[in-house]
């Protein structure tokens, strides 16, 4: 991907930006040298701009070799990023504010942990632990929901999560964004929001907070997709009634690939396709996703 002029543009702006701002370069993060694939990318101060540069600079790339969305889908952070690329927001001003946020979950909240579960979302009935000690953070498919939970119970869900035979994998990220536990950061969060203002897209952005397209932003909405359950399947539910799409996953980890498909199988003649994969052959995945534009 780096090997694309227009990608790494975007990815040399962002890390100026953020370098300038924070201090740091998530370039160097990133591309470090010692770096490994498998490694865990979970320094959020480090993971939260990263990943927002990724994912932008992935999607002006398929603009500039001529693929233009008909929609904008975003869950979680990927709901500032489509903010962005529909132009409801300059990109400087939303990677400034997402540089931002981690300190003030580190200065406000206690430390949790996301579990992503192949499992569907009423585990927690099936399991007196699960219900005590855990909320339902996302329902991303029938069988595929996101578990939040506090750091101190993180070991002993996933021994019942393995006790229960359900594959599950521990989000990188050191909060428990989506529930409750992350209330202490309110204030802050909506006072460093307060300032920013919204224009009108240039294209339909869905929500997954919502399961809606946005009529308009505001640091209350921006509090909710950081504080609310992600409605991943509801949302896709509601395109999908108006007779789906050719989607297209530009997380670093093509991860709502598999998602989507268990969602979508047998239901829709929508076609899902990654771009970027942790284990290679990203090139190869963008060229199959050019040739959607003929």
């Amino acid at each position: 991907m780096n090997a694309d002029a227009v990608f790494r543009q975007w990815m040399e702006i962002g890390d100026r930006i953020v370098c300038n701002a924070q201090g740091f370069s998530p370039l160097e993060a990133i591309y470090a040298p010692e770096r490994r694939r498998s490694d865990p990318f979970n320094h959020l101060e480090q993971s939260h701009p990263a990943l927002f540069m990724t994912q932008f600079a992935a999607a002006k790339m398929l603009q500039a070799r001529g693929l233009k969305p008909d929609l904008l889908v975003g869950v979680s952070l990927g709901e500032f990023v489509a903010m962005s690329i529909a132009g409801m927001i300059p990109f400087e001003t939303a990677l400034k504010e997402i540089a931002r946020q981690p300190e003030i979950f580190r200065r406000t909240s206690p430390e949790g942990a996301l579990i992503a579960a192949l499992a569907p979302a009423d585990i927690r009935e099936n399991s007196p632990l699960m219900s005590e000690a855990t909320i339902v953070a996302g329902e991303n498919a029938e069988n595929h929901c996101v578990l939040a939970c506090q750091a101190g119970d993180t070991e002993r869900v996933s021994a019942e999560l393995r006790r229960l035979d359900i594959p599950f994998q521990r989000m990188p990220v050191p909060f428990a964004f989506h529930s409750h536990w992350i209330e202490p950061a309110r204030e802050s969060y909506l006072e460093a929001v307060e300032p920013l203002s919204f224009e009108t897209p240039f294209w339909p952005v869905w929500s997954c907070c919502l399961g809606s397209p946005l009529k308009g932003a505001d640091g209350d909405l921006l509090w909710r997709i950081v504080r609310d359950r992600m409605q991943l399947r509801a949302t896709f539910a509601e395109i999908e009634k108006d007779g789906g799409a050719n989607y297209i996953d530009l997380s670093p980890t093509g991860t709502f690939v598999s998602v989507l498909r268990q969602t979508l199988r047998g239901t829709s003649s929508s076609t899902v396709r990654a771009v970027m994969s942790p284990s290679g052959g990203d090139l190869k995945r963008l060229d199959a996703v050019l040739q959607l534009v003929g």
